[in-house]
């Protein structure tokens, strides 16, 4: 007589072989760099000056942090040994990329502007290559941070970096800037026919001047939404650096009210004129049906994970003063921890206990700095060394006299580069930063 079926029978369940491995394995994969490649990668590393941003060595530099980047997000992936951190942290390479990554936010608040309309047309390749070699170094930075000794080798350099993301925030949060208001139609792309046929016609109409500045806010989209990520892990680590970097998260930048209106109005939120959702899913847009708004993204608990680390770390606390400014600051996302949240999030039920014990507390009236006769702040020193003196127009224009003396056409070293990002591999482990 056959055996009667139950909810606990699993002779009909087919079992992992040993030969088998879970889908989410991923350790068949080649590796992009071996660890010591890697090791002569990280050793060859150097600072270079604004006036040689572009140049041949600064690309050859670009194309080999572009193979670190793929392959760090491949070891985080893989759940592998991390040994392009390892390797960064062994020849005391942090520095380098820190400052590799405030040279190229300086050349492009500084020089890029000057030098769009003497190159735009004849270089459009290789200045992309140059913008984005900002976004390869964060997704690094992104991968680093994740641990807690990385910040805390950092040492006072973190300063340099907590401003930088300080900047970021502070842009992402500008609802005027451009990357908040840009055209969401294209998005939309393939649901008919007509509207392909609408968008091929425009791509074809767009000039190169608009080709580099769609270009130039897609990128800098992504950095700030990266920025978010690494403003989580410099507030979860916090208790591993310098009070000083500590005083400029909390009194300097004041993360919690920069992240609060993240949480309000979140830029990896959107609605189509069509009146489809859209979540930022590992950078891309992916469509939410509305029963499914409230589903919360790895990318949407960033902000929620850095104002529980904001109020519960000890070494905040003891810093980070309540006034009345803050206290509304921070009471401006109580209603958005609810039940659903809370099944998601357990972690938030002690921030929704401690907003309500503060919604009824009295805190003092933000202080004045009036009467203060001193007000002692450390100086960013990198950033700082990085802009002194300098004169962009003629920086603009050695630039265009000895690094931009090509067009696109004729530069063998944008082959190499098209090479690397041409690999599938690396185009998927790339936009995978989520994962990482």
């Amino acid at each position: 007589m056959a055996r009667p079926a139950h909810q606990w029978d699993t002779s009909g369940i087919k079992h992992m072989k040993i030969e088998e491995e879970p889908q989410y394995a991923n350790s068949n994969v080649a590796p992009i760099v071996d660890a010591m490649e890697t090791e002569r990668i990280v050793e060859s590393l150097v600072k270079f000056d604004i006036t040689q941003v572009g140049s041949s060595a600064w690309m050859e530099q670009h194309r080999k942090l572009e193979k670190l980047n793929i392959q760090a997000h491949q070891n985080a992936m893989t759940n592998s040994d991390e040994f392009v951190l390892e390797a960064v942290l062994t020849f005391n390479k942090f520095e380098t990329l820190l400052h590799d990554l405030l040279l190229i936010e300086t050349w492009k608040e500084n020089v890029y502007p000057l030098l769009l309309e003497p190159l735009t047309g004849r270089n459009n390749m290789r200045l992309y290559f140059i913008l984005y070699h900002e976004a390869t170094l964060i997704n690094l930075f992104e991968v680093f941070m994740y641990y807690r000794h990385v910040c805390e080798a950092g040492g006072e350099k973190m300063l340099e970096l907590v401003d930088y993301i300080g900047r970021k925030l502070a842009r992402l949060n500008n609802t005027s800037y451009e990357f908040r208001q840009h055209d969401q139609e294209e998005e939309e792309v393939g649901a008919t026919v007509e509207s392909a046929k609408k968008f091929a016609d425009a791509l074809q109409a767009r000039s190169p001047t608009e080709e580099l500045r769609k270009h130039f806010m897609d990128i800098e989209f992504r950095i700030c939404i990266s920025a978010v990520s690494i403003a989580r892990f410099l507030s979860e680590h916090a208790d591993a650096m310098p009070l000083s970097v500590v005083s400029r998260i909390t009194d300097t930048h004041d993360f919690l009210v920069l992240i609060i209106p993240l949480i309000e109005n979140p830029p990896w939120t959107r609605r189509l004129s069509t009146g489809k959702w859209q979540k930022l899913v590992d950078h891309k847009w992916a469509e939410v049906k509305p029963i499914d708004l409230l589903k919360i993204t790895k990318l949407e608990g960033q902000p929620w994970l850095a104002v529980y680390y904001l109020l519960a770390k000890e070494v905040f606390r003891e810093r980070y003063y309540l006034n009345s400014f803050r206290k509304g600051q921070l009471l401006r996302v109580r209603k958005y921890i609810n039940d659903l949240m809370l099944d998601q999030l357990p972690f938030l039920a002690d921030i929704q206990r401690y907003m309500d014990e503060l919604a009824v507390t009295d805190v003092p009236e933000p202080a004045s700095l009036g009467n203060s006769a001193f007000l002692f702040q450390q100086v960013a020193s990198m950033q700082e060394a990085i802009s002194k003196g300098r004169k962009w127009p003629e920086v603009a224009q050695l630039q265009v006299d000895t690094v931009f003396t090509l067009t696109d056409k004729d530069d063998k070293e944008l082959m190499r580069l098209a090479d690397l990002y041409a690999d599938d591999m690396a185009g998927v482990l790339s936009e995978d930063v989520g994962d990482a």
